[in-house]
């Protein structure tokens, strides 16, 4: 009978354990296992089982957590970067207004602006696509982009050709025609800017690709002013705005196939 009452105990062991037994079947336990160590043993082995199972659990949580929050850190980091990367650029823009060229090679400038948003995207989870406004964004800087690369292409080109006057102006007024446009255009494309990193940390948009093409946006519009300011002679005009206008589009282009890259692996791993 013994035997028989141990066999049953046993099994109303885990639900005990469990909280999930009635007054009755609790009472039952207890009183059998007050008289019986074969089963209090069991009790205490089990009990030790399940708290080791709970802190494991409990531990994989935190390890989880850590890493999340380790995860948003560098992220925190890397659009920190890029935010003072960006700013460096303001600083070459201004600088070459006061005929001082700071930093002439921009494209290494871009390409690492690329790289610190490549590198922020890594792990990042969005919760939603990019919206109608970020789009916008993308596109108009787009234009933007386009608009300046065939007007200063259109510029070089007539300059080489010995042209005296460009959109109905001297040549000594067109300057400074161009240099009020790049203005605006630069404040715009910082806008955009400002507008889809916004989008991106606190709306947690998946929009980081549109973010290449502002900042590609961004650094040709500095091109276009360290060319306007410091051109050399007319023989390798067209060279250099060529190689002004392809090599930021290039960085962007690659950027973007990166990005999205990233974006559908992280995709895959979550489904």
């Amino acid at each position: 009978m013994e035997k028989i009452n141990c066999e049953i105990i046993r099994d109303l062991i885990p639900s005990y354990v469990d909280g999930v037994c009635s007054e009755a079947t609790k009472r039952c336990v207890e009183e059998h296992v007050a008289a019986c160590d074969g089963c209090r043993q069991m009790l205490a082995s089990y009990k030790s089982h399940m708290l080791s199972g709970e802190k494991l659990e409990r531990r994989g949580l935190d390890g989880l957590e850590k890493i999340r929050k380790k995860m948003k850190l560098q992220t925190a980091v890397c659009y920190l970067v890029l935010i003072f990367l960006i700013y460096c650029g303001i600083e070459v823009f201004i600088a070459n207004h006061t005929n001082y060229a700071m930093f002439n090679n921009t494209t290494l400038l871009l390409v690492i602006c690329i790289l610190a948003n490549l590198l922020a995207s890594l792990g990042y989870k969005a919760k939603s696509r990019p919206g109608k406004t970020q789009y916008l964004l993308g596109v108009a800087s787009l234009i933007l982009a386009l608009y300046f690369s065939f007007l200063f292409f259109y510029s070089a080109v007539s300059l080489a050709s010995g042209r005296e006057s460009l959109f109905g102006r001297e040549l000594m007024n067109v300057g400074p025609f161009l240099e009020r446009q790049l203005t605006i255009a630069f404040v715009a494309q910082l806008a955009f800017f400002g507008c889809n990193l916004w989008a991106i940390i606190r709306q947690e948009r998946n929009c980081g690709w549109l973010l290449n093409v502002n900042i590609t946006g961004i650094f040709l519009m500095i091109n276009y002013d360290i060319w306007l300011k410091h051109m050399d002679s007319l023989e390798t005009l067209r060279a250099a705005i060529l190689k002004d206008t392809l090599e930021p589009f290039a960085v962007c282009i690659l950027g973007i196939a990166a990005s999205l890259i990233l974006t559908r692996i992280f995709q895959k791993k979550e489904s």
